[in-house]
Parts: C-alpha cells; sequence; structure tokens
C-alpha cells in the first residue's frame, strides 16, 4: 500500500520555489507575470481609468466613455494582461494544497468574470425594436453602434464600416480618412455638428421642367423667428406649405375667383316666431334657429343634421357648419321696431331675435386662414388673404416688399421670385443646443482623387444618404446607427396600458409578441411587461448560457395604443460572468470560513 508524501513546510516550500526560478525559464516568467507588483500596477491602472470613464459619463455622455476607455483597444489588452497575472498567481503557489483551495478559486472567478465582460462587450449588443399591432414582423433591431455606409462606384455594394463623428474629435488638423473600397477615390471627414437642420433654399434653374417660384421670409419679433417657404410650381401644380398647423400658404399659377361663394343670405331669427328673410337672398336650405330664451343657436343642414352652440360664445365669429358661413351679427334680448330701426325694450328674453348672416357655398371653407399667391408676367407676386373663405386683405408686391398677414404679429417678405427655378436643401450647424436639448448630429465630409481633385464640402446627417463628388466621381455616402439582423421575426399581436384605479396614469405596459423561428418557422408567444421581459428562444439551455434575446418596454407612444418600443439585450458572456462570480463568492467563503486541519492532528 502506497501513501501520499506529506506537504512541504513551509520553509521547505521556498526553498523548492526559490530553486525552481533559478533553474527555469519557464518558471521564473510565471513568477515575474504573477509578481504582486505587476498586479498592483495592473489594479491601480484599471481603477483610474474607471474613475476617469465615470467622470467622462456624467460631464460627456457614456458613448465618449465606452470608445476612449471601456471598448478602446489599450482597455481590452489592460484587462487580458491582468487575467494572464492572476492565472499565474495560481501557478506560483504550485503544488497546490488544500489551503489554497479558496484562493485558487476567488481567482478564477475573477478571471471568468472579466472574460465574461469582454465576451458580452464586444459580441453582445443592446438595441430597440419598434413595433406596431398593424404591420409586418420585424427581423431586425437598431443597434446603439454608429456606423457609415459606403456605396462604391467600382461594385455598387454597401460597405459598411464603424464610425462615431460623435468621438472623433474630427478637424481640418486631424481629419479622419475613409478609402472608397475598389477606387483610389477617399472621403475626407473633418468637422462634426450635434445639430444639423436643414434648409430648404430656392436656386435658379435652366433644366427643361423649370418652373417659376418664389421665397417666402416669415418672420414673427414677438416669437423670435423667421422661416422661410421656397414654393416652385412644379408640373403646373400649386405648391403648398402648412404654418405649424394654424394657416396655409399656397402658391398657384394664378388667383383663380372665389368661386365657391354663392350668395349672403340674411334672415332675423327670432326665439318665439318664424324667421324674417331678406328679400332677394340666396338659400341653400340651412336653417338657423334661435332657443325661446336666446341663449342658444341651432344650425341645421337640410337633411336635419348640424349643431347647437351657445350664443355668447360665437357672437361675432364666423361658424363652419353644414356647409355654409354662418355668422351671428347682432342680437336683441326684447326685440322691437322704434322709427324704422330695431331696439330691445329690456334686457330680459321677453321677444329674443337675432341677425344672421349665411354665406352659402359649393364646398365646405376651411376654418383655417389661407394665404394665396401667385406670379405675374411682370415678376410680381399678387396675394390675398382668406378667412373662412372672405378675402381678408389683398395685393400685388415685388421682390423686398412686405405685409402682415393677421396670424398673430407674423410679417410676410417676398425675397424672390423666379421664372425659372428648382427647390434645393442645403443641411448646415443649426443653434447651440441647451437643457439636454438633442438635435441631429453629423459630420462634414468631401471627396478626393488622387490627381489632387477635391470635392466640395457637404454636411451629412445621421439617418440619410448624401451624395459625395470630385467634379467626376460620384460617391453616395450614409451615416446611422447600425441594425443587426435577427435569426427570428418579432409581431406585436396586442399592447395594453392598464391605468391606476380613478386616474389616468399607467399602472403597467403589457406587449403581447410573436417570435417565429426563421430556420423551422416554429412559433412562440411572450409578454413584455414592466421589469417583466419576453425572451427569445426562452428555453432553460438559453436563459443559463446567455445566448438569449430579452425584450423589455422601453418606450410607449400615448397617440397610437397600436405602437410600442422594446429594448432588446443580446449578452452571449452572461453565462461566464455568473459562473465567475458565484466562483468569487465560493472562493472568499472558503478562504475565510473553512480551514483544513493540520496533517499532525489527531
Amino acid at each position: 500500500m502506497t501513501t501520499s508524501a506529506p506537504p512541504l513546510s513551509p520553509a521547505a516550500r521556498q526553498r523548492m520555489i526559490a530553486e525552481r526560478q533559478r533553474t527555469s525559464l519557464t518558471w521564473r516568467i510565471i513568477h515575474l507575470l504573477g509578481s504582486l507588483q505587476l498586479a498592483l500596477v495592473l489594479l491601480a491602472s484599471i481603477a483610474i481609468a474607471c474613475a476617469v470613464a465615470t467622470f467622462t459619463e456624467s460631464g460627456f455622455t457614456s458613448k465618449v466613455a465606452q470608445t476612449y476607455i471601456y471598448k478602446a483597444p489599450w482597455f481590452l489588452v489592460w484587462l487580458g494582461v491582468l487575467c494572464v497575472n492572476l492565472f499565474a498567481v495560481t501557478l506560483t503557489r504550485w503544488p497546490w494544497q488544500k489551503k489554497h483551495a479558496g484562493f485558487i478559486i476567488t481567482h478564477y472567478g475573477i478571471i471568468l468574470l472579466l472574460v465574461g465582460a469582454m465576451v458580452g462587450l464586444h459580441t453582445g449588443f443592446e438595441g430597440n425594436v419598434t413595433l406596431h399591432q398593424d404591420r409586418p414582423p420585424v427581423t431586425r433591431v437598431t443597434t446603439s453602434r454608429s456606423i457609415i455606409q459606403v456605396e462604391s462606384p467600382a461594385d455598387t455594394y454597401l460597405h459598411i464600416m464603424g464610425f462615431d463623428a460623435e468621438t472623433a474629435r474630427l478637424s481640418e488638423q486631424r481629419p479622419r480618412v475613409f478609402p472608397v473600397p475598389g477606387t483610389p477615390l477617399q472621403i475626407i471627414a473633418d468637422a462634426f455638428s450635434p445639430n444639423l437642420v436643414s434648409e430648404k433654399l430656392l436656386v435658379p434653374s435652366e433644366a427643361i421642367d423649370a418652373a417659376p417660384g418664389i421665397l417666402l421670409q416669415l418672420s414673427s419679433q414677438a416669437q423670435g423667428q423667421s422661416l422661410s417657404y421656397p414654393l416652385v410650381l412644379t408640373g403646373g401644380q400649386p405648391a403648398e406649405e402648412d404654418f405649424f398647423g394654424l394657416a396655409r400658404i399656397v402658391f398657384r399659377p394664378s388667383l383663380p375667383p372665389i368661386s365657391g361663394l354663392q350668395g349672403a343670405d340674411t334672415r332675423m331669427v327670432f326665439g318665439k316666431f318664424s324667421a324674417v328673410i331678406e328679400p332677394g337672398s340666396k338659400s341653400a336650405g340651412v336653417e338657423v334657429r334661435l332657443s325661446e330664451d336666446g341663449s342658444k343657436v341651432t344650425i341645421l343642414s337640410p337633411e336635419g343634421t348640424g349643431a347647437t352652440y351657445l350664443r355668447e360664445e360665437i357672437m361675432g365669429k364666423p361658424i363652419n357648419e353644414s356647409g355654409a358661413v354662418v355668422i351671428v351679427e347682432n342680437y336683441w334680448p326684447d326685440f322691437a321696431m322704434e322709427n324704422g330701426r330695431p331696439i330691445t325694450k329690456s334686457p330680459l328674453p321677453g321677444n329674443p331675435a337675432a341677425l344672421i348672416r349665411i354665406t352659402t357655398q359649393t364646398e365646405a371653407v376651411s376654418a383655417q386662414p389661407v394665404m394665396e399667391l401667385a406670379i405675374q408676367a411682370d415678376n410680381t407676386v399678387a396675394y390675398r388673404l382668406l378667412r373662412n373663405g372672405a378675402v381678408t386683405a389683398s395685393g400685388t408686391i415685388k421682390p423686398g416688399d412686405s405685409f402682415m398677414t393677421g396670424w398673430a404679429d407674423w410679417q410676410a417678405t417676398l425675397t424672390e421670385a423666379l421664372p425659372k427655378s428648382a427647390v434645393a436643401t442645403e443641411v448646415k450647424p443649426g443653434p447651440e443646443l441647451i437643457n439636454g436639448e438633442r438635435g441631429i448630429p453629423g459630420f462634414r465630409a468631401h471627396l478626393t482623387s488622387p490627381g489632387g481633385q477635391r470635392g466640395p464640402d457637404r454636411w451629412i446627417e445621421s439617418g440619410q444618404v448624401t451624395s459625395l463628388t470630385d467634379g467626376r466621381n460620384v460617391v453616395r455616402m450614409g451615416y446611422g446607427l447600425e441594425t443587426r439582423p435577427l435569426p427570428f421575426s418579432i409581431r406585436l399581436v396586442n399592447f395594453e396600458v392598464p391605468r391606476d384605479e380613478g386616474t389616468d396614469t399607467p399602472s403597467d405596459f403589457r406587449a403581447s409578441v410573436e417570435f417565429r423561428d426563421a430556420a423551422t418557422g416554429e412559433t412562440k408567444t411572450g409578454l413584455a411587461r414592466m421589469n417583466q421581459p419576453a425572451s427569445f428562444p426562452g428555453t432553460l439551455s438559453a436563459n443559463l448560457t446567455g445566448i438569449n434575446y430579452k425584450f423589455s418596454q422601453a418606450e410607449w407612444n400615448p397617440r397610437d395604443l397600436k405602437e410600442t418600443t422594446l429594448q432588446v439585450l443580446y449578452d452571449p458572456g452572461w453565462l461566464l460572468k455568473w459562473t465567475g462570480s458565484l466562483a468569487i463568492c465560493v472562493g472568499i467563503g472558503i478562504m475565510f470560513y473553512w480551514k483544513p486541519k493540520s496533517a499532525n492532528a489527531p
């Protein structure tokens, strides 16, 4: 019967370790990599880097901290060296004894935790997906990684490159150069703006289909705003712009007559008697009634449909109802005639009466104020302002002239009028953002060729495709967030927002979704609730390994309860991080609470 050799005494172990370092290059390298001095330098450097990253996140954004620290190559290498140090320090204890168990388990747990974090950081992703109940399933998610797409003229393929203009610190002295694949061309990016705005311009055009156009400037001193409206008669059709949803601006080939108005119908309406209609008035069958106490006015169409209004609230105001414009022009609580003129005998509703004017029309007139303009042969512009189908102002202006719109203090100025024109869009940096506002980011770039030809600068905004040219070649370039394909599709089946009893405050968000595996066609339903994600494939093995997609409620649209946005989390390093964390806890517990018996104990 053989027995194991007794463990070496501490002095003997020290002599053995010193001897193998003296005689073996391998052991000298292992002890060097596992030295306490190296561990202290690595831990101090990582701690300083994490502290700087924390301040960077609070002063800038988490994207800047990730770019320059957490996802930077040097930080990855530093963590790798720390893992080597932790592994080497366990080898320096070889041959291991029972008392080393907690120490070794703890160090290997830290290694697993670090490796899992690096795997999750570089192969996993966070993103979001917006789903709508009435739309087809979605197979891609939008991540937070910024990219550029370059369409090479050599093969017309879209080439994708990772690039975040916000963290690139672009300048004319430090530009970023992107080669155009398959060509000697280069794209030079040399400036960044967090807030790009698009401005439409009126430009002269010699194209065959060029049309007359005007540039109208609307400004308000009270609002401190100035807006430009380039309007072109493309294809001879009117050009129309919306003014904050409060009015419309219409540029026409010519100003048509107000043909929709058929005539005015003036009548005296009594609360207790039949209406008196002015002789010769035109009527389209619209009936106006006054209540017996004179407090309400009812407007009815020939079909008997309509609405009732409080007389005091509509006095003197044009009301669009039943295909007509109705105005209550005057009111007498106790009507009587004196010397041929209507009077009221008392303030009490003894004989209430109202003078009503009805303007009928071939089609309902929009309640919105309208500005109509038309360019004339002498390059002047005719304009008129309409409200409820009636002209409130009109005139003729030339470039440089202004007129009041009647829309608060807004003033319109004709900046330019061209017989042949087109609308061009210019992208440029907008005003500085304040109070956490978010704009459309982008960068400035131009195209160069080996012959020294340099194209014009163009601002490339996120989410848009822009064409760059050097005078001979054209390269299309896009900038925005990366989208990743999913190995399955996801569809919104139903979305509910329960409310707290007696209030409109949401108590939960419930998104019922359907997953369909692209390979097998298998379907599965899930419910994403507040703090309770839905997952796919969602099996036990998928949850344990982290090869699982989790969908959590992120945003919702109060104006459309058939739409919701889910956050997507995919972390293949989850199992390594979980196992490493557990090993660290076990190892620390062994070191502090488990003491192996001495070999000399009875």
